[in-house]
């Protein structure tokens, strides 16, 4: 993966992803090794990791097996809905503070 860092310019080839957690609210982010720009992947929970192993589940016997286009649906829906529970979770609980406290 090749990622452009905003604030520098630097090309990011395959960053280090990282973990903090918060009780039960864990954030993945990578840091740009040029200028330490901080920049968030998701933010999840117990309940939605959970959620997440069973969409990989799903996507992988998409991968392995013909499937009905209504089970494509839910496997798509489950991804939108991952997705924004992991954008609300992130709202409610920031990175920024937890790397301060580093």
């Amino acid at each position: 993966m090749e990622i452009i860092c905003d604030k520098c310019g630097m090309v990011i080839l395959n960053p280090e992803m990282k973990t903090i957690r918060d009780g039960d609210v864990e954030h993945a982010y990578f840091v740009c090794s040029e200028c330490n720009s901080v920049y968030p992947v998701c933010t999840t929970n117990g309940n939605l990791r959970k959620r997440i192993e069973v969409y990989r589940e799903m996507a992988m016997r998409l991968k392995t097996r013909c499937c009905t286009e209504q089970f494509h649906r839910r496997v798509q829906k489950m991804k939108e809905e991952n997705v924004r529970r992991s954008r609300e979770l992130a709202k409610m609980h920031p990175l920024a503070p937890l790397l301060s406290e580093k």
